[in-house]
């Protein structure tokens, strides 16, 4: 992948759309760059950050219109924003946030997981 500047909205419509289901430097790429953006953010911000990208790589694992390899790269990369927040835990808000969204990673997951076994993808 070249090192152009590609916005970070345009990454991830990227992403979500399944773009680059056959690049996944794509998805590294956006990963590091939100890893880079985190660290010259406050807390807060920074939380907002990873739980936007928590989501976007949710929101792709969860699309069945997308090719099942391109999911499941997705769903392996969507504990990285997770792992982020959990160390921007601060009060005990930030908390239950934290583990409403590990919750339904879990179920999520566990429900996408049987179907890509179905589909011989695992």
């Amino acid at each position: 992948m070249s090192h152009y500047l590609v916005p970070f909205s345009v990454l991830e419509q990227t992403i979500q759309g399944g773009q680059c289901a056959d690049s996944p430097e794509v998805l590294y790429h956006y990963l590091n760059l939100t890893e880079e953006y985190a660290e010259r953010l406050n807390i807060t911000d920074a939380t907002l950050l990873h739980q936007r990208v928590f989501n976007v790589l949710l929101d792709t694992v969860c699309d069945t219109s997308l090719a099942p390899h391109w999911r499941q790269t997705c769903l392996d990369k969507v504990y990285l924003p997770l792992s982020h927040l959990k160390h921007l835990i601060v009060t005990y808000q930030d908390a239950k946030n934290y583990f409403k969204m590990e919750h339904n990673l879990r179920i999520l997951s566990h429900y996408f997981l049987s179907s890509f076994e179905q589909q011989g993808q695992y």
